[in-house]
């Protein structure tokens, strides 16, 4: 049985989101140096939900619940900073700029704040370290920044 080219597309796009769902998040805790991708994930979430493309908006909240497993982070963490982001911050940003890059670069500095500011919260409420603050969180963020500004 043949399969047409729009099937192949679809296996290929699924399975490719499988991997960067399942390996990629698992890969991260093993090797530090691969970054979490947290503002990445932000804006290509933040630009499904403007498509309203419910397939990859749910990819990247996926993403986002299997880092947290992985990294050991307070569950749904992302998701609220992601959603604090996105209506309080957003509008703010896109009325004052009107260059898609600027904003993303924007949106990203402002997650990434936001979601360390919640962690710190978090681990000193509960009595646990969630993020030691360290070089590495500055390679993470500035891969945020160049990996918005080229995808």
């Amino acid at each position: 049985m043949q399969r047409n080219i729009a099937d192949k597309k679809t296996v290929a796009t699924f399975l490719a989101l499988l991997g960067l769902l399942l390996l990629y998040p698992s890969m991260e805790s093993l090797y530090p140096l691969l970054p979490p991708l947290l503002g990445i994930v932000y804006v290509k979430w933040r630009d499904a939900l403007y498509r309203q493309d419910y397939f990859w908006l749910m990819a990247w909240m996926l993403y986002a619940v299997v880092l947290e497993s992985v990294w050991s982070l307070p569950l749904y963490g992302i998701w609220t900073i992601m959603l604090v982001t996105f209506t309080m911050f957003d509008p703010k940003i896109t009325y004052l700029l009107h260059t898609r890059t600027l904003i993303n670069v924007i949106s990203v500095i402002v997650f990434d704040l936001l979601y360390l500011a919640f962690a710190y919260g978090y681990g000193s409420l509960m009595h646990t370290k969630i993020v030691d603050f360290d070089l590495i969180l500055l390679y993470y963020f500035l891969v945020d920044i160049i990996g918005v500004i080229l995808f």
